[in-house]
This record gives C-alpha cells, structure tokens and sequence, in this order.
C-alpha cells in the first residue's frame, strides 16, 4: 500500500478535504479490485476517519493487499496513515 497526503496547511479554508482509494488494473480482475476497495473505504470509515480532519488523502492498493486478511490491511493502513499525519514527516 501506499499512501498521499495533502497536509492540513496545503488546504484552503473552508474545504473539508477527501479521500480516494485507487486500486489499478495491474492487480488483476475487476471483481477482485472492486472488493479490496469496499475494504480499504471500510477501514477508513470505520477506524481511521476523523470528522475535523482537513486533509486530501490518495491510498494507492499494491499487489499484496489483495492477499492480506481484513485485520493485516487494517494495520497496515493504520501505519501508513500515522506516518503521514505525525508531526516530524
């Protein structure tokens, strides 16, 4: 996985911020894309979201998120997305 960020200051004021999850045709079927996605946005909606958050963030799916289990995706985009909102980035 991987993860973009547009930090809080980069954003205008008064825009609340977004959200993509890209997972590209080189992962293989269509079917296969489509449910790693309803699982990364689940994740995110679920465990990561925070409501005041201003931050435009792009999670980019590669090849071995779609073998992880629900519970090693979630970790894995829990690290990402501390690392991508601490201070010292």
């Amino acid at each position: 996985m991987a993860l973009n960020h547009l930090p809080q200051e980069a954003v205008k004021s008064g825009e609340t911020g977004e959200v993509a999850f890209l997972t590209p045709k080189r992962l293989g079927a269509a079917n296969k894309r489509t449910q790693l996605r309803r699982r990364m946005r689940e994740i995110y909606r679920r465990h990561l979201a925070q409501p005041s958050e201003k931050m435009f963030l792009i999670w980019i799916a590669r090849p071995p998120a779609l073998e992880l289990p629900f519970e090693e995706l979630k970790k894995c985009m829990s690290a990402l997305r501390e690392r991508a909102i601490s201070p010292n980035t």
